[in-house]
């Protein structure tokens, strides 16, 4: 309930008075000038207005978070707080507000569609990017969809003669399947993530050696050697989905590759916190003219990288690793000992268990994941990587098609 009172004295005895001595106020109000008339009214209002905030009482009744000491009290804008809004995360709503979002949380810097990248489309319709590694000043990404590589500058600049699609993206007539690229010498490692080898030989994954000439050319690449892996997968939608490439003690080149699913397997895949790489090498056989990419070992990943699944990996010179998911839209940083100078052994690479931290992509602002296909990343820098995103999923919410299909780039938090 509100209660007004409100005493007008002045205009109340100007009143009476008039009624007592029976002037004319209606002279009086004549001789006025217009000023003085409207200076009296808003007088009056100002008056009227004084009266209703001095004299308002508000009875609140379990109104927001606030609780009064008393059934009444009278009203204060300062006390009132709004109920708290639901800022819709899955797991805690409320986890947006925490104090530690933004030491926790990837700052965007810039980003761009890769449909505004380039001039010449070559028929594509569609950039599912699936990974992304950065050359000097030169990004490449592969897309599942497509047989043709992507090569930007890492300024992100839309139409430019620099942007180019290397290949065909038609080559052969089913799609491509990469899911990974890596550079190791004057080579690229692009990786066809499980493949159906017959009946009797499984699913495995591909590794593609190609050469890339560095000179603007866009009419396609060249295919020195493709090879299976030993590695075998129990179906073609969890396989490889990342690698890097390392030399060992005696200066082979080492392609550690990315588990897709947890342990490696379709069927255990949500067991979260499982992640695992395999290390590889090529193996030629001379008399049957034959190769293949030996397991030498498995390498777990720390349970601290706790994913659904797991999308991308880098390492940069120091050993420093991030592993990305895509289901869970974080990054995982961790510390991969075993370097020796130049050289990794590769029997001694182990995480440091004790070293690591999980970084979220960018929430919108209801709290809502919108990075929601991260499937590349890649240092840029110690404080930035630059990554890609596939496309939107059917089954998926609205709110991720604005991010699909894009190169974007994100900064760490800096520690203090």
């Amino acid at each position: 309930p509100i209660s007004i009172s409100l005493s007008c004295c002045c205009y109340h005895s100007h009143r009476q008075r008039t009624a007592t001595t029976g002037t004319r106020p209606v002279k009086e109000e004549q001789r006025m000038s217009t000023t003085q008339r409207r200076s009296r009214f808003a007088t009056m209002v100002m008056l009227l207005i004084a009266a209703i905030f001095g004299s308002l009482v508000v009875e609140f009744r379990s109104v927001g978070s606030v609780e009064p000491s008393s059934s009444t009290a009278r009203f204060d804008i300062s006390d009132y707080r709004l109920p708290a809004r639901d800022l819709g995360k899955d797991d805690d709503k409320y986890e947006c507000n925490k104090g530690d979002y933004r030491k926790s949380t990837l700052q965007l810097a810039y980003e761009m569609p890769m449909v505004a990248l380039f001039k010449d489309m070559k028929g594509q319709r569609k950039h599912e990017a699936s990974d992304v590694i950065k050359v000097g000043d030169t990004i490449y990404t592969v897309c599942d969809s497509s047989w043709s590589i992507a090569k930007f500058p890492d300024t992100l600049q839309p139409f430019s003669t620099g942007n180019v699609l290397i290949g065909a993206p038609t080559r052969e007539e089913d799609e491509s399947g990469y899911e990974a690229i890596v550079h190791e010498g004057d080579l690229f490692y692009v990786i066809r993530e499980s493949i159906h080898m017959g009946e009797d030989d499984g699913y495995h994954a591909i590794i593609e050696e190609l050469s890339i000439e560095d000179d603007g050319d866009d009419t396609g690449y060249e295919i020195k050697d493709q090879c299976p892996c030993e590695m075998e997968f129990e179906g073609d939608s969890k396989g490889f989905e990342g690698a890097i490439a390392v030399r060992d003690l005696n200066f082979h080149v080492i392609i550690i590759a990315l588990c897709e699913g947890n342990y490696c397997s379709e069927k255990r895949k949500s067991e979260k916190g499982n992640g695992r790489l395999v290390a590889m090498q090529k193996v030629i056989d001379e008399e049957h003219g034959t190769c293949e990419w030996k397991t030498i070992r498995t390498i777990k990943i720390p349970e601290s990288a706790d994913f659904t699944d797991y999308s991308a990996i880098t390492m940069d010179e120091s050993g420093r690793v991030a592993i990305s998911s895509q289901e869970d839209s974080k990054m995982w940083v961790g510390q991969l000992a075993g370097k020796t100078g130049n050289v990794w052994d590769i029997a001694a690479m182990e995480f440091d268990a004790d070293e690591s931290k999980v970084y979220d992509f960018p929430k919108n602002d209801q709290c809502k994941t919108v990075y929601c296909n991260i499937e590349g990343i890649h240092w840029v820098n110690e404080h930035m990587i630059v990554a890609v995103s596939d496309r939107m999923k059917k089954k998926q919410d609205f709110r991720c098609f604005s991010k699909d299909q894009s190169v974007h780039t994100f900064v760490l938090p800096f520690e203090k």
